[in-house]
Order: C-alpha cells, then structure tokens, then sequence
C-alpha cells in the first residue's frame, strides 16, 4: 500500500497557498479594448492551458521557482498586454472582447501531497485534470505553480482561445518566457527537460546559449 507521502492520483488535492494579481510593469502603456475576429470565436469562449511537468527538484528550492515567476510576469505582461486584461461582452455586438486595463494576470502558488510519479496519468482527468485549479471566465491569465511531494513542480499556463491558440500559446512559452527567464537570471536550473504529457508540447528552460 502506498504511504500518504507518495500518495496516488485518487490522493491528489492541490491546496491553493497563496493566490495574487501580477500587473503589467509598463505604466505608460494606455488602456484600450481589443475586439476579436471571427476565427478567434471558433470554438467560441474556451478556457485553454498548457501544463509543463518538472520531475526533478530543481538547483534552487521552490520558493526560488515562485520568486522567478514574479519577478519575470511583470516584464512579459509588458509584451503580451491582453493577458493583463478582462474578458468582456461588447454591450453593442454581444461578442467576446478584452478590457486591457492592466487588471493583473493571476499567479497562484499550490502544493499537492503526493509524489508525481505516483500519478496514473492514463486518466487524464485524475492526474492532470486535476492539478489545474480553476478561475475565473474573465481572467486573461491564469499561471498555477504547484509543488509536489517528490520536489517537482508543475507550470499550468491557463487562458483563454479569444487570446491564443495553441500555436501562439507554445511561441509564448517556448520563446518569450523562455527569455525572459533568462535575462533576468533566475534560470531554473535542473537536469533534463520538463517531461511532456498530451496537453503540454513545450520546454521553459532557456535556450543555450539564451538570446
């Protein structure tokens, strides 16, 4: 029998530990309302995520990863100004539109009990399903960090399709965070690659040589 530090997917319950809005840094960016094409509104107003997995503690404690991911939004919000936004109804057409008045991109920081092996990530709704916490429909973003009994982590990069698709929330990844994480020197050193899972086909880690 399993001990309950290692734990199974039916033990999994992430405990949300803290739960804050991460502005834009960029104050001299003026707000405005982005109005969505048609294709954005293929398949209507769905909420979207990208979940990396870290199997392995990385160099720096947990509470260094957190660190990492506030200091390094503020900067990527800057770029990606939307993701600081509001999803809204546009009271004349009816349609999806974003508020970009820099309400904050959400940060929220869990712990979950068990170990990520122990996971059956054959039932996706049991493992990775569940480590997704949700919020609200009109959060542009929504980035969970969660800690695990083994020392890994996950990143769940949640948001919405009248945003991004796929393919930009990958760019988004696997590009822009990537550098931003690696100019601001918190690099998450550890040994490999984040793990992929069908409902994550991206690396975080900073190019070598990062540019």
């Amino acid at each position: 029998m399993a001990s309950s530090v290692h734990g199974s997917s039916k033990d999994l319950h992430v405990r949300v530990v803290s739960r804050r809005l991460v502005v834009a840094s960029d104050a001299s960016i003026e707000p405005h309302v982005l109005t969505v094409s048609n294709l954005d509104l293929l398949p209507q107003t769905i909420q979207v995520a990208m979940l990396c997995i870290y199997p392995n503690r990385p160099a720096a404690d947990f509470a260094a990863v957190v660190a990492a991911f506030e200091a390094g939004l503020p900067s990527l919000l800057n770029h990606f100004f939307p993701l600081a936004g509001r999803i809204a109804t546009s009271p004349s057409s009816g349609l999806p539109e974003v508020r970009c008045c820099n309400q904050g991109a959400e940060l929220v920081v869990g712990e979950a009990g068990v170990a990520l092996a122990a996971l059956d990530y054959a039932d996706m709704v049991a493992s990775l399903g569940r480590i997704q916490l949700p919020y609200g429909a009109d959060v542009a973003l929504s980035v969970q960090v969660v800690s695990f009994a083994c020392g890994g982590f996950t990143v769940a990069w949640r948001t919405n399709h009248v945003l991004v698709d796929g393919s930009a929330l990958s760019f988004l990844l696997v590009s822009s965070w990537s550098q931003q994480v690696a100019r601001s020197a918190m690099l998450l050193r550890q040994p490999g690659r984040p793990r992929r899972s069908t409902t994550c086909r991206c690396s975080v880690l900073p190019r070598s040589p990062p540019s």
